[in-house]
């Protein structure tokens, strides 16, 4: 939707001859235009769904995160980056379970008027898209469609249900600062979304037990939350028992190259307001060396940087970060009987500007070291000229990884028995 002007065709949606988008009033009044028609042919069926969606709760809150996890899960999504300011009709999306990002927004503001809740759209310029250039005013700029319910305050609930498994009120990394055509019934304005650098992290709680034939036995609880959760959600959540297996299989493959899963149980895999939890039992074949009496355990054991994945060449474009990341790996190395530890290796650090890596190895009562690896990198674009500082921090990073800790034998002790 490129044209300003067709000629000798009728625009019924803009009650006019010729010319179509002139100005961003007539993008919102054609979007709108389509779309109350969509969701006001089917008010009565629509009316009915959201009934038996929300039977038993009397919270108008409650009403609304009901509504809302019903669009998110009850219908299939289907991936689509553009908008046309049409979609499907609200029975065919009942009868279908399937949705695009347009349908899915006109669906959730037909479920919420339908319950008499102000809701309205916002057409969005992901930010994996670009940005906003208001003097080009077209439906081509933008990506997807999200629904805002305002609030007594002047803010809104701003509401994407193409995020599947986003909590109530969570701001996907797309939507966040993103440029948008805000429409109501009656007016529009070119605004930025609300900027929200949601929490998003990974976290490993690892055992590691080596063996006297050089392999180790790891006991893994992975913890996600924010993006890292959804993006894992996205994937276990509709999924057979025998994929979310063969989905982490290839997972560990690449975090731990060689290692095998032996045993799995998810937590909170539905609980999407609850940090995402993947108990693993997982044997590795190369974290161990033997050296003499000495035995030398890895203090990294997953997603660990082997080699700089910076190049050494000229940096011509930006380095991005949209999802920023926080990653704590705390690993527990459990001598075996007739050894203990050896003094912890030394702490390292590495940073640039675009983050910082921390790795610290301490010994414990129990006669076990614990190691622990921050590495935290925000979202945000840096600049090209950043390239050598950044690759130098990976340099760092790929020899605080290699750290080993040194276990040798007790005085009198029988070692790997």
């Amino acid at each position: 939707m490129v044209l300003v002007a067709w000629s000798y065709v009728e625009w019924e949606a803009l009650g006019r001859m010729d010319k179509l988008f002139t100005d961003w009033d007539s993008v919102a009044r054609y979007t709108r235009f389509y779309y109350q028609k969509a969701y006001k042919l089917d008010e009565v069926s629509m009316k009915q769904t959201v009934a038996s969606w929300t039977q038993g709760l009397s919270n108008p809150n409650d009403r609304i995160k009901e509504v809302y996890r019903r669009v998110q899960e009850d219908f299939r999504y289907v991936p689509y980056a553009d908008v046309y300011g049409r979609t499907s009709s609200i029975a065919s999306m009942l009868k279908e379970k399937a949705a695009d990002n347009e349908d899915k927004a006109v669906l959730l503001i037909a479920a919420l008027r339908s319950m008499g809740i102000q809701a309205n759209l916002a057409l969005v310029v992901g930010k994996h898209k670009g940005q906003l250039y208001p003097t080009y005013p077209s439906l081509s700029q933008f990506s997807h469609v999200i629904v805002a319910v305002p609030q007594p305050d002047g803010s809104a609930f701003w509401l994407d249900p193409t995020v599947t498994y986003a909590p109530f009120g969570f701001m996907p990394w797309q939507d966040s600062g993103a440029g948008a055509l805000y429409i109501t019934d009656d007016g529009s304005a070119l605004i930025n979304l609300p900027r929200k650098d949601e929490i998003s992290a990974t976290r490993y709680d690892i055992n590691l037990k080596p063996r006297p034939d050089g392999k180790a036995d790891l006991d893994v609880l992975a913890e996600y939350e924010g993006e890292d959760a959804i993006e894992m959600r996205q994937e276990l959540a509709p999924a057979a028992e025998s994929a979310r297996t063969s989905y982490l299989q290839e997972w560990l493959r690449e975090a731990r190259p060689g290692a095998t899963l032996r045993s799995h149980q998810l937590e909170n895999l539905e609980a999407i307001d609850k940090p995402l939890r993947i108990r693993m039992g997982i044997e590795a074949s190369d974290l161990v060396t033997k050296a003499d009496d000495l035995m030398l355990v890895r203090g990294c054991v997953l997603e660990c940087e082997d080699v700089n994945p910076i190049s050494r060449g000229e940096r011509l474009h930006p380095f991005y970060v949209d999802i920023g990341w926080n990653d704590r790996q705390t690993v527990t190395v459990v001598p075996p009987a007739g050894m203990k530890s050896a003094s912890p290796p030394a702490p390292a650090t590495a940073r640039s500007a675009i983050g910082s890596l921390t790795f610290a190895c301490s010994a414990q009562t129990d006669g076990s070291v614990r190691c622990e690896r921050r590495f935290v990198v925000p979202r945000n674009h840096w600049t090209a000229d950043q390239h050598a500082g950044i690759r130098a921090m990976y340099d760092k990073i790929v020899e605080a990884d290699r750290t080993s800790v040194a276990l040798q034998p007790e005085e009198g002790g029988a070692t790997g028995q």
